[in-house]
């Protein structure tokens, strides 16, 4: 039998771990090989093209099936920003710039835009995005760390079924919640359509 091999382009270890557990679920055998390499960020409007430009870029290096996730930060009102500038604005504007941004905006929805990119061995293309996850912008940052934070934007998201920040909630909170998104995330959906494709 052939050996599934997946070039994972990461240095996260809870990224890898995850389509580790996903590809495990669904009863595949495939080495997943996370690779950290050095690629140029694209100056793109939309993180379909950002995802689509490292994974070919990858693939032209490692000459192997690689998958890329890239992810952005969109506020409704402010016509998708930042988008894919969600790290640039965070480093230089913080969660307080975002705030300010909102000032006096009564539309505070946002979500998370994920897309995993996976090329195969002939260098076909394949995009797969995350749907959902819709929370709010609060009207004010909770200064409260949490160990499960990836970023400062736990501290101004407003979860409305929770009545509280991201940022507030509880170990076992936190577990649901991504659990209630996570069916639907980019790596998830990748996942599914992989395992039909090696099951072929």
């Amino acid at each position: 039998m052939k050996r599934h091999e997946i070039h994972f382009i990461t240095s996260n270890q809870g990224k890898i771990k995850s389509l580790e557990n996903s590809l495990k679920l669904q009863n595949i055998d495939v080495t997943v090989l996370a690779k950290n390499l050095d690629i140029m960020e694209p100056q793109f409007d939309s993180v379909q093209e950002v995802s689509k430009f490292k994974a070919e870029t990858a693939f032209k290096i490692i000459k192997a099936p690689v998958l890329v996730e890239d992810g952005g930060f969109s506020v409704f009102s402010l016509n998708g920003f930042p988008g894919v500038y969600t790290k640039y604005v965070l480093k230089t504007l913080g969660a307080d710039g975002i705030l300010r941004l909102m000032q006096g905006n009564n539309d505070r929805r946002a979500k998370f835009i994920s897309v995993a990119t996976y090329v195969n061995e002939e260098g076909k293309v394949f995009q797969f995005e995350r749907e959902g996850g819709e929370f709010e912008i609060s009207e004010n940052k909770v200064d409260k760390q949490s160990p499960f934070a990836w970023s400062e934007l736990w501290k101004i998201i407003y979860l409305q079924e929770y009545g509280k920040n991201l940022c507030e909630l509880s170990e076992q909170e936190v577990s649901e919640y991504y659990g209630s998104i996570g069916a639907n995330g980019s790596i998830q959906k990748f996942v599914k359509w992989y395992a039909d494709e090696y099951r072929r």
